[in-house]
Order: structure tokens, then sequence, then C-alpha cells
């Protein structure tokens, strides 16, 4: 779906493919459980490869097995939002900037969203009520909040906790590859690690190579009224790299020392902590919590920008 819209849009993208890759003689069952998790899910055009074949596709690399997904590719993220953005606008989207929802009741009338502009929060006291500024009175009420979802959720009076998951988010940092060429034309994958899916090779569009994103847990208590003006700290720790270097070398040998800089960093919103069995996507609606008009989106972290069509048409063809 996202190949085919971005033709259809001119958002740039290009079909690089990935490789995921064993190091280690340990690590060779997890390619084939992979392997099977794929077929399951109906993805059937990974190929499983002796490491000989892989490093003749990249001489840069040196692994024991891989497993090829040609059919991975990279986005332009920004060009790709902002065409939703359009599409959105379009068929008479009201975008409200500046303002945040804080809360909700379930009532008799059906769902009440409390509204304040986001300035006004600013200020506010931690922990201390915040009054609405407007209430709303949706028919469908989409909980897409992303990092905020959880929080948001917690705030909404008269749905059953129960269904509410806790929160744990893990900052996850990328160091960019100061040399100008790419050592590698595939994005390339170690196996998944506890909380992420391993530091691994990602390109963007013009050629520059970053590697992440590491895995570091963050406090999961956040206080709501910071989780909806988004104070969390994206700094990038230089020192980090030092923990890049021997992950990244177990694949790229040729790694040279001070060859990474510091990148960006995001926030992931997981649903499972530290040591815990990877959660999936979680699209809750009436038929799980009983309340009309409400479908809650949460744990929606990487891949949810490759899955946001998908899941934008599972949401309208089961819940609208």
């Amino acid at each position: 779906m996202l190949y085919k819209y971005c033709a259809e849009r001119g958002v740039a993208h290009k079909q690089l493919g990935k490789l995921i890759v064993a190091t280690g003689a340990a690590e060779t069952g997890k390619l084939d459980m992979l392997l099977r998790n794929a077929k399951e899910n109906g993805v059937n055009d990974l190929q499983l490869m002796e490491g000989s074949q892989a490093m003749e596709m990249e001489p840069e690399l040196r692994c024991l097995k891989a497993l090829l997904s040609p059919s991975t590719g990279i986005v332009d993220s920004h060009s790709f939002m902002l065409s939703l953005l359009a599409d959105a606008e379009n068929l008479g989207t009201t975008i409200s900037y500046n303002t945040a929802v804080i809360g909700g009741h379930v009532g008799y009338e059906g769902l009440e969203l409390h509204i304040c502009e986001s300035k006004e929060l600013q200020d506010h006291p931690v922990g201390s009520h915040v009054t609405p500024q407007l209430v709303l009175l949706p028919k469908l009420l989409i909980n897409s909040a992303g990092l905020s979802a959880v929080p948001l959720a917690k705030r909404f009076h008269g749905l059953d906790q129960a269904f509410v998951p806790n929160p744990h988010y893990a900052r996850g940092c990328y160091f960019t590859l100061s040399q100008t060429k790419s050592p590698f034309s595939h994005l390339i994958y170690p196996l998944p690690e506890d909380g992420g899916i391993g530091v691994h090779v990602t390109i963007d569009l013009n050629g520059l190579v970053r590697f992440g994103p590491d895995v570091e847990w963050l406090d999961g208590g956040e206080e709501p009224v910071s989780c909806f003006l988004n104070r969390f700290d994206y700094s990038v720790n230089p020192t980090r790299c030092s923990v890049f270097y021997p992950v990244v070398r177990k694949y790229f040998p040729n790694l040279k020392d001070g060859s990474l800089e510091p990148g960006y960093s995001g926030i992931r919103p997981k649903l499972s902590g530290p040591g815990q069995t990877p959660s999936d996507f979680v699209i809750q609606g009436q038929d799980i919590h009983g309340i009309p008009g409400l479908v809650n989106l949460f744990g929606i972290e990487s891949p949810g920008l490759t899955s946001s069509l998908a899941i934008a048409e599972h949401i309208v063809s089961r819940y609208l």
C-alpha cells in the first residue's frame, strides 16, 4: 500500500532490500524462526542464504547466514506525512494546532473530550487539575496520540482501566557515518535484541548512512501533561558511540575509529518493558472495551509509519 501511495503521489522512496544477518553460530536458528514468522504473516518473498552469498552482494559485510527481504525500502517520511496532511485537508479536515486533549469522560450522552490550549499547560503545576476550556462531543474518537496514547486513555473517566496497558518508553539513538560514500547498498539488520530490532544500517535517500537505534529504557511513570507537551529528552549523548562500535563491527568489521557522529534520537511508545516478550500493536474498539465510538491505538512504535495506511484501512473497515 505504501509503495503504491508514494508512486501515485510522487513521494520519494526507493526499494533497496534488506539483509538480516547472523554473525555467530548461536544466531542462525533465529533466522529460521524469523522466516517462519514471516510466512505465517503472509510475507513470502524472504530468501535464506549462506554468508558467502550475502557477502558477495555486500563485500563490506561479515556474517554466517542471512535473510534477504527484497521488498524492504526507504521513504521520505516528512514528504509522506505532508502528503497525508494535504489529502486530509482536501477532504475537509480541520487540524487544530497548539491544542491539547487532556482527557475525557464517558457519560450517558456518549463521549466527552476535554480540550485546552497547549500554552495553558506550559506553566501548569505538575500533578494539579487542568480545567478544560472546551468540551467536544465526538461521534467517533480515534486515540492515535503515540507517546501520549496510554496516558490519555488513563484520563478517560468511564473507560475500564483494565483495558489500558502500562506504558514503557525506550529512547533510541542514531549515529551518522562521517565518511561520505556508503559501504552498503542494502539495509543491514542484525537479529532483534531486547526492546528493539538491533543497531542496524539505515541509508537515507541522499545516501547518508546511520547506525541505530540502541535501546535506553526511560522512566515509565512520565507525568501525563509532560507527555502531552512532548517534554521527553531527545538529546544524543556522544559517549554512547562507545557502545555502537563493537556492536556494529560484528557485521561491519572495517568501521573506523572516530567515524561515528551523533545523529538524532526517537522515543518508542512500548507496551513491554525490559526482559519482557515484545508486544504487538494494540487496536481497541467497542468490541473490546465496550464503549461505542472510541478506538484506542496503543504501542504503535516503529514500524507504525510503514503500517499507517494499513492501520487506517483496518480501522475504517472494522469500526466505521
